[in-house]
């Protein structure tokens, strides 16, 4: 099974880190974000893309379109499975 989720790119505000990856589910018509993911550039930002499930077309776009501004989304279709590695690799809640 796998569920639409828009993806949303903008500047990374920790350093040395160039994009944040914010994924967002959407319900309701609000969307809340679910996981946060710091990446250092083009390539990093492309396979990360391509581990959710985007298509080379769809990245492209979505980097094209990333640097004629600050921020760009995309709907991606995430597997079970691309929720699995999003899951183990999420940050621990500190005490």
């Amino acid at each position: 099974m796998s569920q639409d989720w828009k993806i949303r790119i903008q500047p990374a505000e920790l350093k040395p880190y160039e994009f944040k990856a914010t994924l967002l589910l959407r319900s309701k018509g609000d969307a809340t974000a679910l996981e946060v993911s710091y990446l250092y550039g083009d390539g990093d930002l492309a396979v990360f893309l391509e581990d959710l499930g985007a298509g080379a077309p769809e990245i492209w776009g979505l980097l094209e379109k990333l640097h004629g501004r600050q921020t760009a989304e995309m709907m991606v279709e995430v597997t079970d499975e691309a929720m699995e590695v999003l899951a183990r690799h999420a940050p621990r809640a500190q005490a």
